[in-house]
């Protein structure tokens, strides 16, 4: 642990990205400074001159290793109630004499209060804005898992790399984000310099090094292969010959076969295209949403909610068309599917379905 992660740093401004609304909390699609317990007037202030819009990207450094911490939260009326770290968690209970006190309890997956999904985990990242000098950290919190985890692995993949992230420019960026279940939200999005691969050099073998053992074992394993070859050169002629005693009738059909193979292969779908089988609907949170039945490379069948932003023209096709997936995302238990290209396209035939109607 380094000595500045046992420094306390002071807190001098809380970034948001929300407000306080007529009926609560209420979020806005850009980062948001207010004045609060931790942050005054003059820090919106100088703020508002260092970001003179509304802004969505914001250029940041870290004075720690450490600056991004994870805690369970629990509040009550605005008050913090409970706070742990996934093992144990200070509550508030009552001592013999019926008087508020703080309460040592256990903090797992089992608790009541995260299964009710009324005890959320929260990532405070501190940092400071070039620019601004006043003697502290700025502080921005998220309960989003997609913020979390964007924020946590930006930051491991530097710490993997061992490269350190003090004084090093990031940018932070409040990135749109569209769900079927809660509709449009914001996450935050950490971005570093990329992290270029590069050849460690210890790894790379020493064949100079080789026992007399070894060397021996090469050449009989050298030995091997070239009577391998031999062979294998020797079955080919054999082939070959008999292929030119053969009429040129015969030569020509097994040429078209390689042909036909060919096409064949050529034509395989990859692991990303699906078969078009059908379509049903469903409801998510009272709404009505497309539900796509395909088959996959496996013969599989899977299920896909079309998102409503996404490419429509699926819709008016019918089964038999051939999609390549492009981007997709899980949420609330379901595959949505949200962008996606047509590789065979297969129309409905309207005279069907009108003779089909009148069948009816």
């Amino acid at each position: 642990m380094e000595i500045q992660d046992l420094v306390r740093e002071n807190i001098i401004g809380n970034i948001k990205i929300g407000t306080k609304g007529e009926k609560g909390p209420k979020k806005l699609p850009y980062f948001n400074v207010e004045k609060d317990k931790a942050t005054s007037q003059e820090m919106v202030d100088i703020f508002k001159q260092l970001y003179k819009e509304k802004t969505t990207k914001l250029i940041i450094m870290f004075t720690s290793e450490n600056p991004f911490s994870f805690r369970y939260k629990r509040y009550a009326n605005n008050k913090l109630a409970c706070m742990g770290n996934n093992k144990k968690a200070i509550t508030i209970g009552k001592d013999d004499k019926g008087y508020n006190t703080r309460v040592e309890v256990v903090c797992d997956e089992k608790c009541e209060q995260r299964i009710k999904g009324k005890c959320k985990l929260e990532g405070s990242l501190k940092f400071i804005l070039p620019g601004i000098e006043a003697g502290g950290v700025w502080k921005i919190s998220t309960k989003g898992e997609w913020s979390i985890t964007n924020i946590d692995t930006e930051i491991f993949k530097y710490k993997k790399a061992g490269k350190s992230i003090v004084n090093t420019p990031f940018e932070l960026n409040l990135i749109e984000q569209d769900s079927l279940g809660y509709g449009t939200y914001y996450s935050l999005q950490l971005h570093g310099e990329d992290i270029k691969p590069k050849l460690v050099t210890n790894t790379v073998p020493q064949l100079s090094q080789s026992t007399t053992q070894e060397t021996k074992q090469l050449t009989e394993g050298t030995k091997k292969e070239n009577e391998k070859k031999d062979k294998k050169e020797t079955e080919k002629a054999q082939i070959e010959n008999k292929e030119k005693s053969q009429p040129a009738e015969t030569a020509n059909e097994g040429s078209k076969t390689e042909e036909m193979n060919k096409e064949i292969k050529d034509s395989d779908f990859n692991s990303n295209d699906l078969v078009l089988k059908g379509f049903m609907p469903t409801m998510i949170n009272g709404k009505k949403f497309d539900k796509i039945i395909f088959q996959d490379i496996n013969g599989q069948d899977v299920e896909y909610v079309l998102h409503p932003k996404a490419n429509q023209e699926i819709i008016s096709c019918d089964v038999g068309t051939i999609i390549e997936i492009k981007e997709t995302k899980i949420e609330i238990g379901r595959n949505i599917l949200c962008k996606y290209e047509m590789k065979q396209v297969v129309k409905k035939d309207e005279n069907n379905n009108e003779e089909l109607k009148k069948a009816v």
